[in-house]
């Protein structure tokens, strides 16, 4: 019997995530009821759940208004599991939940039905942590946060809150848990609203007494007491005196009590003893615990955040985004100015409440912040700089003016700034601020319309998109035809609709080419000018050193300009320099902390290097900052099928993506025919899945010759040559047309050399897949280069030549390519099925592949 007691009292550490549902006592029963199996279905749907489940690692425990999950693995279960339901969560803000998370020790026990029930610490915790949240909330106690710290992928998302007593007197050290479209960032009521502190209000921060002058506070107070005491018994000391002096030896007695000198002169040596034992113990942990983020953030730097449009014309937005970059753009030619670039700073409120911790992200002292109201040929601008750090105000200002007068309100906003931060102008940087890029406010107007349309091309990969905001830039240049930074800006669109997108005729690109010259010559000491010539050379002809040329120029006008910095990157990544590459890459991040972009071109480069863990870490980061980003997302897909081997980890990483088409140009063999989505398949040998995801994928339903290709391609692994050779049919045609107008098309290549494999044309095959490697080999773009040799080793395991495609593969794994070639993907991809058996492909898996530079 004890025995039978002991083991039902036996502790074991879980994992406890708890939620409820914010305000679920208001509901009516009805909706309580659907509220919570809406709940219980997004719970029962996340991956975590469902695999910790199916390991026998999870007990759900209903709670009336929520649930408790009791996870027995690992502390991150809980976690992801959390962070898939946050996900789930966004786009149904009528479905208000909070979540905490504890470690600690569970017993089972046996309800009053005689049922088996988890109880313990560890759950109260669990709900006491919870109970600290608002709607929207992950919070986790400091100990779930340790142990989430030792690991880079976590850092990002913790966000210490500090100590707050609980039910029963408890104190608990909570973390927030959020990152940029995950959890709350603002903090729980229970914590109290950060104030700002304005100058002459004063409220300002209390600040505590250091170690040492608590050791000299403590020591004149104790002294000030022996004073006092010493006054009020001098009397008695005194008749005492002559008494003490007869007695010639001291009276044998016992031990005498310590007098009230002696117990004073005591407690002021231990509490000295112990502030400076505690002083340092501090300084000794100091020197070995890396020091805080603020601590190493330049005085001299600043992000300006997204302006408010006040204007009733909300369409207007566009002018107050114009607004702010023109002043961004100002600052950022300040070289005694850090200055975070606009990428970065858009991913933010107007008015953020914790500008503490917009401080710390971005790696700044001070924000700008503003509001834009437009009206008829009026503009009111409200501005003001705030020290982010200490959340307080240096100066605020109102600009009422005619809309001609905008350009010198921008450039007097800069000005300011720059006398505030103490920056030091040389004489071209002050010309710069204040010159103005047209005399013509319409054509500006329309300029800012183009540079509107223009970010969100980058963002989504339309043509459409490019094309539109193409046509505002020419309406802003039929009005001046010398708006330099209009024709620049409009040679840039046009070149990146052409590498990002559909590839413009060699006419059109020369045209690009010719703007591009215009605007250098029109301004020379204009940044985007010399960016746009150099997109010329790279992307038009890939002539790297012209193009290198140009970006530094561009740098040298604009010290802060890290799109022009990330060029350089690129293109180094293009001559295969994968250390300036590197080391470039993290300059641009430095500039451009929470630019997605950069981080997934970080986590490409890791890929390539077959970093898989950097490459990972990276990816996971930028999916922070934003989920939809395509370059992080293939990475991440990547890096954790060749650390794992596992075909089975991507499709559970791409079940929690948005459902994006992640097909991007320039990229991957086969995956360029197919989109990555399908390839996740294809590598699981899921190819129904693959067919599917070509049919839904709306880049593939625009363009007829790629969703017939690439389900050709897809049948052709599958084995269905009848079927492969139906959509081959349909392709060619379209595939051969379109390779007559751009001959270049490295996509189109590939696919036709497909839908030849399907037609079981193999020697016409082979043929274009080496006409695209002849057109582009290794040496002159170490990026798409070697896709193009592995896309002629796909070919050529197709058909047949199993010692040519082990030969390339065997170069391709002596060389950073590991975005298309790995040992761990060779393994499992169908690809090279035809030549699995074959002696030299299985001595290939067993050779060491090249890791990093």
């Amino acid at each position: 019997m004890a025995d039978e007691q002991k083991a039902k009292l036996r502790l074991e550490i879980a994992h406890v995530l708890f939620m409820d549902i914010v305000g679920y006592s208001k509901l009516l029963t009805d909706e309580q009821s659907e509220a919570l199996q809406e709940l219980n279905q997004i719970v029962r749907s996340t991956e975590a759940a469902r695999e910790a489940e199916a390991a026998g690692a999870l007990t759900v425990l209903p709670t009336g208004d929520g649930m408790a999950l009791v996870f027995t693995g690992s502390v991150e279960e809980p976690v992801e599991c959390a962070l898939e339901i946050s996900q789930a969560l966004r786009p149904q803000p009528s479905l208000p939940v909070r979540m905490g998370i504890h470690s600690g020790p569970i017993h089972h026990v046996k309800d009053a039905n005689g049922r088996e029930n988890i109880a313990g610490v560890g759950i109260n915790i669990a709900q006491r942590v919870m109970d600290c949240g608002d709607a929207g909330h992950i919070l986790v106690s400091k100990r779930v946060a340790d142990d989430l710290a030792q690991q880079r992928r976590w850092q990002p998302y913790i966000h210490e809150l500090g100590d707050v007593e609980v039910k029963h007197g408890v104190v608990v050290s909570l973390v927030n848990l959020y990152a940029e479209t995950i959890g709350n960032p603002t903090p729980p009521t229970r914590f109290g609203k950060v104030r700002r502190s304005i100058p002459g209000s004063g409220v300002g921060t209390r600040k505590t007494l250091s170690p040492l002058a608590r050791v000299i506070f403590t020591v004149a107070v104790l002294l000030l007491v022996l004073a006092i005491v010493s006054v009020i018994f001098a009397p008695a000391i005194m008749r005492r005196l002559d008494q003490r002096r007869l007695a010639t030896l001291p009276q044998p007695t016992a031990t005498a009590l310590p007098s009230l000198a002696d117990t004073i002169k005591s407690a002021v040596a231990k509490q000295i003893t112990d502030e400076l034992q505690g002083e340092l113990s501090r300084k000794k942990n100091a020197a070995v615990q890396p020091r805080p983020t603020g601590s190493a953030i330049p005085e001299k730097s600043i992000a300006v955040l997204p302006f408010e449009n006040l204007s009733d014309d909300k369409g207007a937005a566009y002018f107050a985004d114009g607004i702010q970059d023109e002043i961004l753009t100002k600052l950022a030619g300040i070289a005694d100015l850090k200055v975070i670039s606009r990428t970065s700073t858009a991913k933010y409120k107007s008015k953020p409440e914790d500008l503490k911790t917009v401080s710390q992200q971005l790696g700044v002292a001070t924000v700008l912040e503003g509001s834009v109201q437009k009206a008829a040929d009026k503009v009111r601008v409200n501005v003001q700089l705030i020290d982010a750090r200490a959340d307080s105000h240096l100066w605020a200002k109102t600009y009422d003016r005619d809309l001609a007068d905008v350009f010198a309100i921008q450039s007097e906003v800069a000005q300011e700034i720059a006398d505030s931060l103490k920056a030091k102008l040389s004489p071209a940087e002050a010309n710069t601020l204040a010159s103005a890029p047209t005399k013509d406010p319409q054509a500006y107007d329309l300029f800012l319309k183009g540079e509107f349309e223009q970010r969100v091309a980058n963002s989504n990969f339309r043509p459409e998109s490019f094309d539109q905001a193409a046509r505002w830039y020419k309406e802003a240049i039929a009005r001046d035809p010398e708006f330099a930074l209009a024709i620049a800006q409009l040679a840039i669109c046009q070149l990146r609709r052409h590498w990002l997108t559909d590839p413009l005729s060699e006419a059109e690109v020369m045209e690009a080419g010719r703007m591009a010259k215009q605007a250098v010559t029109l301004a020379p000491d204009l940044a985007e000018a010399h960016v746009a010539l150099g997109l010329f050379h790279y992307y038009g002809f890939r002539e790297y050193e012209p193009a290198l040329a140009e970006f530094q120029r561009a740098l040298e006008l604009r010290p802060n300009y890290s799109l022009a910095l990330q060029f350089v990157a690129f293109v180094h990544r293009r001559q295969g320099k994968w250390d300036r590459t590197l080391d470039e890459l993290k300059r641009s991040i430095d500039q451009d902390p929470r630019d997605p972009y950069v981080q997934g071109g970080l986590a490409e480069t890791y890929v390539f290097l077959r970093k898989w863990r950097e490459a990972e870490d990276t990816a996971r980061r930028a999916l922070t900052i934003d989920p939809h980003e395509a370059t992080a997302m293939r990475m991440l897909l990547l890096s954790s099928l060749n650390r794992t081997g596992n075909a089975q980890e991507p499709l559970r990483l791409l079940a929690t993506f948005p459902p994006d088409d992640l097909l991007l140009p320039n990229t991957g063999m086969f995956d360029m025919v197919i989109g990555t989505r399908g390839q996740t398949f294809v590598l699981a040998r899921d190819f129904n899945a693959a067919l599917k995801a070509c049919e839904t994928s709306t880049v593939a339903a625009a363009n007829k010759w790629q969703r017939f290709a690439a389900k050709a391609g897809i049948r052709v692994l599958a084995g269905d040559a009848s079927g492969a050779q139906s959509d081959a049919d349909k392709a060619r045609d379209l595939l051969e047309a379109r390779l007559r107008e751009h001959p270049q098309d490295f996509r189109a290549l590939r696919a036709l050399s497909w839908v030849y494999l399907a037609l079981n044309q193999k020697r016409d095959a082979i043929n274009i897949a080496r006409q695209a490697l002849s057109l582009l080999p290794p040496e002159k773009d170490a990026v798409l280069g070697s896709g193009n040799l592995a896309a002629l080793a796909e070919i050529q395991a197709q058909t047949g030549a199993a010692t040519e495609a082990v030969q390339n593969l065997r170069r391709l794994l002596s060389i950073p390519a590991g975005e298309t070639v790995s040992i761990a993907r060779q393994k499992i991809d169908p690809v090279w099925d035809p030549i699995r058996n074959d002696p030299g492909f299985q001595q290939l898996l067993t050779v060491n592949e090249h890791v990093g530079p």
